[in-house]
């Protein structure tokens, strides 16, 4: 037998790729898979998934995901099942590609299902958990699929768990109970491991796509609830279909006999993201003939604006003429057309004698980068002459050009549709929450931000929340159903100033109503170099709770202290940046948080964070840890015309109503303030330049 896999695994890897660009498609569990199985394939950088699956008299999931790295997939999911008591399994799968296909060789990938226990307040894993290693491999049109899988991905145990080997820890624990449960040692010890596997066929009709598989998943949790279930028939054979780009429609019969069901919409912000500017680019005509026939500095500005770029002042130095661009990179144009653009407005409007153009970006009258560019570089480009390389070559890089000659007050509006959603309720599939934020800034002077919001709620059902999340001894966010209850209220009124003392450090001091929940003062400074990719940060945060029936008011008795250090890496173009933060939380905890945010084209911006802590001061527990998770989507819109000036719509799937593991939502951090105008969004946007 073990010659017969052996054989069947060397033929396997050794098929010719012959089909490139081929589509990948989800699972019944909201991951990209078969039906039951996963594969080692995954979605286009960047895409979110949101759907459920009906398995008939078994199985229902309602899942959002996220392909938040080219090789990382994560996928939150809530699973209801049938039992004595009728509750909902939540859980966070992921996979993480080891090796991509090549032309000899197939996919590699390692996952599991519930990577982070049950419930998130409970300790171990759930009744769906299960690791395993997949491959894939492309035939023409067919993409084959084996894997090996344990936990709940290896009940049928064709053959010893070969991990057990790799330790004498694994080697000594036999005892039959550890084995057959789901908890932590079940990893590991479990006595057997098994095969799964199947294909999917891309058929000639475009979107259209044929599964057949092999499942040896034995639904032990099933039978442990009730001893009368049977599985059916372990293949599986199901259609999935993809009407449109953003809809994905699955029905297939699984155990010989369940129906299964399964509906899914998709986002690629690299598909759906109209990244067209809303006005054409500047032309670059011969110089003024004189001086007295050059714009002056005043009129580029304005005519900047007029070009919807975000120009606050301009400047002419005699062979020097710059541009202050504030907020830069904010829009829906990436960083380096904005600069772009504004250098080319310069080079049309500027005296004769102007040799050098600068592009000064920056944020609340933080400066970012200052680009300075030749002007000769830049006519060249603009004829077609010439290219964004080119000009690379002869720019300077500084932190700041001075001081602008004059500072405009910026008054703007937000709008900001928000969808909450949690999949982490034991007692409910799905908890939402659906508001809408107004937000009013105003900057009447460099660094100076005043700015305040009104929240209006139009729905929600957050009396479904979790009743089993041991709360702390003094809420932090457990009393959440009483602020959305509220019709309307003062969702923030804060004042920040925010400063530069030197060209490696800049600083906020915040006080005021910061969310709607807490108020107070707050300190944060940030040490960035101008060209570095990583940096670092500390805040701190003397804050009190609002109380819900009195918006504007702090409750004395509630005092708490709240910061955090925190390390930033950022991926080369700064579209990925990754974040570890250390310190106490709003309930008095002490723990971490792992963030991953990406930024794309069209202002669309993507986030993902996790966070354990020691559980919050006066909550009685004997568990050790709690873990606040989700997936956040921001995207902009525009209705028209021009109002809204600055339009948002914000999704998330995250944990709602928690007491551990919660942060400040401060609304102006540095680091988000600042990295949009930085060193590395240009660089990384810089063949955008003369779009």
């Amino acid at each position: 037998m073990n010659r017969v896999l052996l054989v069947l695994a060397l033929s396997f890897a050794a098929l010719p790729a012959r089909a490139e660009g081929l589509e990948a498609t989800l699972s019944d569990w909201g991951a990209v898979g078969l039906l039951q199985t996963p594969t080692a394939r995954g979605m286009p950088d960047g895409t979110l998934t949101a759907g459920l699956t009906a398995l008939g008299g078994l199985h229902r999931h309602v899942f959002a995901g996220a392909q938040l790295l080219p090789g990382l997939e994560i996928t939150l999911r809530d699973s209801t099942y049938p039992s004595w008591h009728g509750l909902s399994e939540p859980g966070v799968d992921a996979k993480l590609r080891l090796v991509h296909e090549g032309p000899w060789w197939p996919a590699l990938a390692v996952g599991g299902r519930d990577v982070t226990g049950s419930g998130l307040d409970l300790p171990g894993k759930g009744r769906f958990a299960g690791e395993y290693l997949v491959a894939s491999r492309r035939w023409w049109h067919v993409d084959l699929s084996l894997g090996i899988g344990w936990g709940g991905l290896g009940d049928y145990g064709h053959f010893r768990n070969p991990l057990r080997f790799l330790g004498g820890r694994f080697k000594r624990d036999r005892d039959p109970a550890k084995v057959s449960s789901r908890g932590p040692e079940a990893w590991f010890t479990g006595e057997r491991a098994a095969l799964f596997g199947g294909l999917e066929w891309h058929t000639p009709l475009e979107g259209l796509s044929a599964k057949l598989e092999y499942s040896a998943d034995g639904f032990r949790a099933q039978q442990q609830d009730d001893p009368t279930f049977r599985p059916g028939l372990p293949l599986n054979a199901g259609l999935t279909y993809r009407p449109w780009r953003w809809l994905e429609l699955g029905a297939g019969v699984e155990q010989g006999s369940r129906a299964m069901l399964r509906l899914a919409a998709r986002f690629d912000p690299r598909e759906d993201t109209d990244t067209t500017p809303r006005t054409p680019p500047p032309m670059v005509g011969a110089r003024p003939a004189a001086p007295d026939a050059a714009l002056p500095a005043p009129d580029i500005a304005a005519l900047a604006r007029l070009h919807r770029l975000p120009a606050r002042a301009a400047r002419i130095d005699k062979d020097i003429a710059t541009l202050w661009l504030d907020p830069a990179g904010a829009g829906t144009a990436p960083l380096a057309q904005e600069v772009g653009r504004a250098a080319r407005l310069l080079a049309d409007g500027a005296p004769p004698e102007v040799e050098w153009l600068t592009v000064v970006t920056g944020t609340a009258g933080l400066d970012g980068t200052a680009v300075t560019l030749s002007r000769r570089a830049v006519e060249q480009a603009a004829d077609h002459r010439g290219s964004p390389e080119e000009i690379w070559r002869t720019a300077r890089i500084d932190r700041s050009a001075g001081p602008p000659p004059d500072w405009p007050a910026r008054l703007t509006l937000a709008v900001v549709p928000t969808v909450e959603a949690s999949l982490f309720e034991q007692s409910a599939p799905l908890v939402q929450r659906t508001y809408g934020d107004a937000v009013l800034t105003a900057e009447p002077l460099p660094g100076l931000v005043l700015s305040g919001g009104l929240r209006v709620n139009v729905s929600h059902n957050l009396h479904l929340l979790d009743t089993n999340a041991i709360p702390a001894a003094e809420p932090v966010r457990s009393d959440l159903p009483r602020y959305a209850d509220r019709s309307a209220a003062v969702e923030r009124l804060y004042a920040a100033w925010l400063a530069a003392p030197s060209g490696n450090w800049s600083t906020r001091l915040s006080i005021g109503h910061f969310e709607e929940m807490f108020g107070g003062v707050g300190a944060e400074s940030l040490y960035r170099p101008p060209t570095a990719r990583w940096a670092l940060g500390l805040d701190l945060n003397r804050v009190w709770k609002r109380p819900p029936d009195d918006a504007l008011r702090l409750a004395p008795e509630s005092g708490r202290n709240t910061g955090h250090a925190s390390v930033y890496w950022e991926a080369p173009g700064a579209a990925t940046t990754g974040v570890l933060r250390l310190g106490r939380y709003l309930g008095g905890d002490w723990g971490g948080t792992v963030e991953l945010m990406r930024a794309f084209d069209g202002g669309i911006r993507l986030s993902a964070q996790i966070t354990w802590t020691e559980g919050p001061e006066g909550a009685q527990s004997r568990y050790g840890g709690r873990l606040e998770q989700g997936i956040a989507l921001t995207v902009p819109f525009s209705p028209g015309g021009s109002w809204p000036p600055d339009g948002r719509l914000a999704t998330a799937v995250r944990t709602l109503g928690r007491d551990a593991g919660q942060r400040l939502r401060q609304p102006l951090p540095l680091y988000d303030a600042s990295v949009a105008a930085g060193y590395g969004r240009l660089t990384g946007s810089w063949p955008r330049l003369m779009d």
